[in-house]
């Protein structure tokens, strides 16, 4: 009996690593709201060095909650520059003819989560699924603005809609100003 817990044991130590769940932030990443693939970024680490692609579509508008005016075909922009921070992995992507840069920082949260920052705005963190490398993005309706609404009762950032009163004790908050097309 006990030599058969102890095969049992060494069987289930010795499994492949891929039958266990990743515990890394390699792999694919996804910003997915209401069922569509907005962006993806394929992380990756070559001993111990860090590189990162961004799949996004070729334009949009964005709030930083909200996503709209999607135009595809997807891009993709590779890193240039990578640092570890403590438990994140920081990629700075840079814009083609443009001394501006694009910085996130990311953190695994579980096998299938992470949480990234867009560093420099201002705004809340996104949660990440993990997805399979090369997932597409979309699928995307015509005129369809995704992401979470607007309004009083609305996380950071958030201010009433014109025409409706500020919610009693507490001052509306300067969001930050809306992404076109990065």
């Amino acid at each position: 009996m006990i030599r058969k817990l102890l095969l049992l044991l060494l069987l289930a130590f010795s499994a492949p690593a891929a039958a266990q769940p990743a515990q890394t932030l390699e792999g694919s990443w996804a910003l997915r709201l209401e069922g569509s693939i907005i962006m993806r970024w394929e992380v990756e680490r070559e001993g111990g060095d860090w590189s990162g692609t961004w799949v996004k579509p070729d334009s949009f508008a964005s709030d930083g909650r909200r996503f709209g005016s999607i135009r595809m075909p997807a891009v993709q922009r590779l890193s240039d520059k990578a640092q570890v921070l403590g438990d994140w992995i920081e990629l700075t992507f840079p814009r083609d003819g443009d001394e501006q840069t694009d910085v996130f920082r990311f953190r695994l949260l579980s096998p299938a989560r992470a949480e990234l920052i867009y560093a420099g705005t201002g705004l809340a963190p996104y949660t990440l699924e993990r997805v399979a490398e090369g997932a597409l993005l979309g699928p995307f309706e015509d005129g369809k603005v995704y992401g979470a609404p607007r309004g009083p009762g609305a996380a950071t950032g958030s201010r009433p809609q014109p025409g409706q009163p500020p919610v009693p004790g507490r001052e509306p908050q300067q969001g930050p100003p809306a992404v076109i097309g990065r």
